[in-house]
């Protein structure tokens, strides 16, 4: 099994993987907005994650942490480990839908935004 061993200053945070079909990444995300509270603090993160299956419809995390300036990240590309389990699955609503019932499901979801977008109109006085 191909697996992802993650580690931050030379300690192990993590080991991904799957056995199947799927996708793993690593991802390392710096954000500094000026509208909010990362304009003083950026947010500095490293998430690793992917998700499995013929249709890539359950979302994993093996580990989502935050980093400091400093910090050495080692991301090892190995087949002769085997994967920690994930902390977190979350399946896709979607998953095993027909395509009748997946539309449904976004009209539901749409309508809803649409209700949350008319209050905040009306709020604004803009309705």
């Amino acid at each position: 099994m191909l697996c992802f061993r993650v580690l931050r200053n030379g300690e192990h945070l993590t080991t991904a993987g799957l056995p199947d079909f799927g996708v793993l990444h690593t991802i390392l995300s710096w954000v500094r907005r000026p509208d909010d509270e990362t304009s003083a603090i950026p947010e500095f993160t490293l998430h690793v994650g992917g998700s499995e299956g013929r249709e890539y419809r359950e979302h994993l995390t093996w580990c989502d942490a935050n980093i400091r300036t400093g910090d050495v990240l080692t991301v090892e590309v190995r087949e002769d480990l085997e994967a920690d389990p994930p902390k977190e699955r979350r399946r896709d609503p979607e998953a095993g839908l027909d395509d009748v019932s997946r539309l449904r499901l976004q009209k539901t979801r749409l309508e809803k935004l649409l209700a949350e977008v008319d209050a905040e109109l009306r709020e604004r006085g803009a309705a």
